[in-house]
């Protein structure tokens, strides 16, 4: 992530279309799930689950955060959030 402060603080730093693996080998790991919505899909995920968002066609989004998890809290501390 980026540190707190920065205008893209909260974002990951690792291109996901083009990752930096030698700057970031862990991502080499990563497991990811791939979706294709249709009209009036809602997609929930969980607190501090990083998502990479492409668009196909014209789409709205809405954003809310809910829930409290703990989980990951010290990795997100470790970033100064």
């Amino acid at each position: 992530m980026y540190p707190q402060g920065h205008p893209s603080a909260r974002h990951s730093q690792v291109d996901y279309t083009n990752p930096d693996l030698e700057h970031f080998p862990d991502f080499a790991k990563a497991n990811a799930n791939e979706v294709i919505m249709q009209p009036g899909d809602v997609l929930y995920l969980p607190t501090n689950w990083f998502h990479y968002i492409v668009s196909l066609d014209l789409n709205y989004q809405c954003n809310t955060r809910s829930g409290i998890g703990y989980e990951y809290e010290d990795v997100i501390s470790d970033c100064g959030f």
